[in-house]
Parts: structure tokens; sequence; C-alpha cells
């Protein structure tokens, strides 16, 4: 047995008995990765020990907090954690679980009862023989002792009906209650000294890791006012060792075990180098280009939708929900999902394509970036009602939100063959120069005008002795899209049934010897 002592307020009290209880768990709050439970526990006045015992053995011991109500009264002393075997607490057999267990095993006793009582009757019935000299009654006899039997046997028959049925119902339970035994070995009891003036509530909280939830977002667009409905949703599941049964739940996303600090900077420093070795000869340079920047992921969805409204508190660091009503969430790691509320976004929408890497256009909804925090998370997207697939909301500290709602199959993107070209130039060949053209139409096959955003990855020099000249018609829009040096974006509207060819031509000249990294 271990036992940890925790000293909060040293008071000297006169010990008394403890009384026993372990108290109704009130709320939880739950995080990625753990959560806090809080439970409440009765004082009464005059009391100067309370016993809080079958608390689950998973939780921190150094989390372990107690607290009284302001205006209470009430002082707190010593606190002793003692960690036991579960056989030694035969009081921690008590849950629901067990109760329900041993009504059910009552009433498979009280079935065996009344069969055996059947079975006496039948046996009875069987070697009943009638009394000599009345012979006139045989045939009565007979017909109640027909009846009689077939009477028996029917009720032997669902009495055995009703057996299977306790034995169905008991079979899950028992393995519910080896579950929980076999995971949870060992219980706690908690003992705490304190001074009640006058009757009292008493807090008790501690932290836990065998619990958490996961963020499921929800994307629906209306293409026709370009409205995003974008949903939080919520997987919660635990393993504590304790059923929370009908809690208040609260969701944060503060991640405990993220890196509560920095690291720490580092002097830099210059110094001369010895010089090499006469031996050792001198690298030659290396040569590096820019690679181009991938290409945009399409995004997809699924899952079944709860809907129900959440208190939502948005902190200065994190944001926390609260669930209406009360919750009941099972330790036996099953997911529960909840709706956590939805923002409405005014997004612009596009047909966006990378046609270097694939000559495909999507549809993206682009908008601002919603308020609040969202953490990583999965994320399903229906566009007009239709579900079109999923993939992961990763905001990270974009100011901007894509979303991609699958194939813009009317939008049809032709790549030309490439053109390349490579020669010697300068003074006797010194320089190789690559001459390299791309080209690629767009076309319009829808039935309404369509904006277009066509992105392409322009090689960008990062050694003086690289030279690009670049060539495009027409200009595009943005140079540097999102930032990104060389990355290019042609913006324009189609109408019905129109084109727009787009042209890009790249020369590259480097020194003949030199080996130059990101050329294809």
């Amino acid at each position: 047995m271990e036992t940890r002592t925790l000293i909060l307020l040293v008071a000297v009290l006169v010990p008394t008995l403890a009384q026993a209880q372990a108290g109704r768990i009130e709320q939880v709050l739950v995080y990625p990765g753990g959560a806090s439970v809080e439970r409440v526990l009765a004082v009464k006045a005059g009391q100067q020990q309370l016993k809080i015992a079958c608390l689950p053995a998973r939780f921190d011991t150094d989390s372990l907090q107690l607290r009284a109500a302001q205006g209470s009264g009430l002082a707190i002393g010593e606190i002793t954690v003692q960690t036991v075997a579960r056989a030694a607490l035969p009081e921690c057999a008590d849950s629901p679980l067990d109760t329900r267990i041993r009504e059910l095993q009552d009433q498979q006793a009280a079935l065996a009862a009344e069969t055996d009582a059947h079975d006496l009757a039948l046996g009875y019935l069987k070697n009943y023989t009638a009394p000599s000299g009345q012979s006139a009654s045989i045939a009565a006899t007979a017909e109640t002792l027909r009846r009689s039997g077939l009477d028996t046997l029917q009720r032997q028959q669902a009495l055995q009906r009703r057996k299977q049925e306790l034995e169905r119902l008991l079979a899950p339970l028992t393995a519910e209650r080896d579950r929980l035994v076999q995971a949870n070995p060992q219980l706690r009891t908690v003992v705490v000294r304190l001074a009640a003036p006058r009757d009292a509530e008493l807090r008790l909280s501690y932290r836990l890791s065998q619990a958490g939830w996961e963020p499921v977002y929800r994307a629906y667009l209306d293409s026709r006012s370009g409205q995003v409905r974008l949903e939080r949703h919520a997987q919660v599941a635990q393993q504590s060792g304790e059923d929370w049964t009908q809690v208040k739940l609260r969701l944060s996303t503060t991640q405990p075990r993220q890196a509560t600090g920095m690291p720490p900077p580092k002097s830099w420093t210059l110094d001369l180098l010895p010089p090499p070795s006469a031996e050792l000869a001198r690298p030659a340079p290396t040569y590096a280009a820019a690679a181009a920047a991938p290409a945009p992921r399409v995004q997809r969805a699924d899952g079944p939708e709860l809907d129900f409204n959440v208190a939502v508190f948005h902190g200065e660091f994190a944001t926390e929900f609260e669930v209406p009503g009360r919750v009941s969430i099972a330790t036996d790691g099953q997911r529960i999902g909840m709706a956590l509320g939805h923002q409405m976004l005014d997004a612009q929408l596009m047909a966006r394509a990378n046609p270097s890497a694939e000559a495909q256009a999507y549809l993206v909804a682009e908008s601002a970036r919603p308020t609040g925090v969202w953490p990583v998370g999965l994320l399903q997207l229906f566009r007009d009602g239709d579900f079109v697939g999923q993939s992961q909301l990763r905001l990270a500290n974009q100011d901007r939100l894509d979303l991609f709602f699958g194939r813009d199959e009317r939008l049809r993107v032709t790549v030309e063959p490439e053109q390349r070209k490579a020669g010697d130039r300068g003074l006797i060949g010194s320089r190789v120069e690559q001459q390299l053209g791309r080209a690629y139409r767009i076309e319009n096959l829808q039935q309404r005008h369509v904006s277009v955003q066509i992105l392409e990855a322009a090689p960008v020099a990062r050694h003086d002795d690289i030279k690009v000249l670049t060539r495009f018609d027409p200009e595009p829009a943005i140079d540097s899209w999102r930032q990104q040096p060389g990355i290019v974006a042609w913006q324009f509207e189609l109408a019905p049934g129109q084109s727009q060819r787009l042209t890009a031509g790249y020369v590259i000249g480097y020194p003949k010897d030199a080996r130059v990294g990101g050329l294809r």
C-alpha cells in the first residue's frame, strides 16, 4: 500500500471517526489529452474528519485540491491519500453497476427456485397412482393430471425463456464489471482533517490524463449566396476508471501537454577558423534554385450530425465550451459526439488551379480567419447539401481560410506541351542558358460567370551566378501569392463559354561547370 500525505494547512484538531462518502461528480473540464474532475461532498456541523473512498487510482495526486465555499468557516487540515487494493475496500463494490448485477442475479435465483418447484410438481404427477376402488373417476383424474402437467410444462418453458433473457442481460454487465475491476485493481481513499462550525459543501478536484476530446469541423457551402456555415463538433471519450454521470461538461482548447515556455536564445558568435590543410581540395561551390510550391489539396468530409447549442467563452488565451444540461460519459473509451456551435462566413468563391501540377480546377471558398481558437481537427465539407469529402482544418497562423469543395468539372483546364531549349552563352560558351515555355487554356463550360485563380511557380534564383528572366502573358495580378516568393497568380472572370490562354516563359542562365539544384 502506497501512502502519500499532502499538507495544505496545518490545524490542531481532535480527530474523530471519519464519515465515509464518495460524493458526486459535479462538473468536468476536458481538454485535449486530459480532464479536471470536481466532486462535491457534504460536511456536517462539528465534523472533524472526512473520508472520501472508492476514488480511481489514475488521477495525479499532486493535482489534488480541496476548496470550501467562502463564508462557510470550514477549515481544512491534513489530507492523506491512500492507494489500496480493491479487495481491501469491500464497501466500493456498491456501484450502480454492481447493484444492477445483484438485482438480476436475485431474479435468476427466484427463477431457479420456481423451476425446481415445477420439477417437483411434474415428478409428483408422473408418479401419481389413483386409489383402488375409484375406477369410475379415472377419466376425470387423468384429465386433471393432463391439464396440470400441460400447465406446468408451459410454465417451465416460459421460465426457460426468462432465464435466457436474464443471462443475455447479465453477460455485458458482468463483462463491464470485470473490465472495470481489471482496469482499476487499486483504488484511492482520501482522508481530510477539518473543522466545520456549520453544515457546508467541500469541493474536491483532481486532474487525470485518461480522457480528452478531439475537434471535428463541418463546412456547409451555399454556392448561390457564397456563405459558409462552419460548425464545431467534438468527440469526447474517457477511461478514468469512473463513470461521469449527469455532470456539467466544459471543453477547453488549452493543451497542457504543450511546452509552457520558449527555448532560451543562444549567443551568436563569429570567429576565424584555422586554415584548411594544404592536402584538402576546396569543395566546389553549389547552386540552388527555389522549389515550386505544392499544389492545393482537396478537402473531403462525412459523418453524423448532432445539433444543440453551447455557451462559448473566448478567453485571452483559449476558448471554452459549456455543454448545456448534464451529460453522462461512461469510462469505456467510447466516443461521444456533440455540437459546439457555428459561425457564418462570407466567402469569396473561385475556381483555383495549379496547372503545372494537375490539369484540374477546384472550387474554393476563401474568407477571413474565423474568430476564436481552432485546434487542428478533421474537416468535413458539404456543397449545396451534398457531401464532397474530408481533410483537416489547420489554420496555424494564417489570416485567411481556404475551404476546398471538390473539383469544378465545368471549368476545363488544358495544359499545352512544355517547350524546352538549351544552349551555351557568354565568352567562349562559359554559361549555360535554358529556355522553358508553358501555356495553359482555361475554358468555362458553365452557364454562369466564374471567378478564376491560376497559380504558377516561377523559378527563384538564390545565388548571384544564377540569372532568371520571366515573361508572362497576360501579366499576373499577384507577384508573390500568400507571401511566397516566385508564386504568381492570374485572376480573372470568365463568362459562360469563354476561354483564356495563359503563357509563362523562363530563361535560366548559370555557369557551365556549376551544379544547379531545383532544375526540372
